[in-house]
């Protein structure tokens, strides 16, 4: 009796667990799932790491090429200022002189008309 007893006993524990081991599985089941979705997080969130790092990489490179553009225009702009200050003092320069000579062109002229009057008042006599 006492075999017959412990397959009766046997059969109502795993009658009993059946439900319990049914639910252990399900539990592992989605303990599973979670685990692959956390490796599946970590892989895109390794990917998502690697793309910041090469942006970041690229802002540095542009904000490195465009401190060099930005460089170089106040470089050109410096130049042509010095430029324009040349130019300024030669154009006012050119001024005066232009100033100096209508002003001698305006002597000879009243010399020469003068001279002309008196040849014209001598061939006159």
């Amino acid at each position: 009796m006492s075999h017959e007893l412990v397959e009766l006993l046997r059969s109502v524990l795993k009658e009993e667990l059946q439900p319990i081991h049914e639910r252990l599985d399900r539990l592992e089941a989605g303990q599973q799932r979670l685990e692959e979705r956390q490796q599946r997080l970590e892989e895109r969130q390794q990917r998502l790491e690697e793309r910041q790092q090469r942006l970041e990489e690229k802002l540095d490179h542009f904000i490195i090429e465009t401190r060099s553009h930005f460089k170089k225009i106040e470089d050109e702009l410096a130049e042509h200022r010095r430029m324009f200050e040349i130019l300024s003092h030669d154009w006012r320069n050119a001024n005066i002189a232009i100033e100096y000579l209508n002003h001698k062109i305006g002597q000879h002229d009243l010399e020469m008309y003068q001279l002309k009057k008196r040849l014209e008042l001598q061939e006159t006599k």
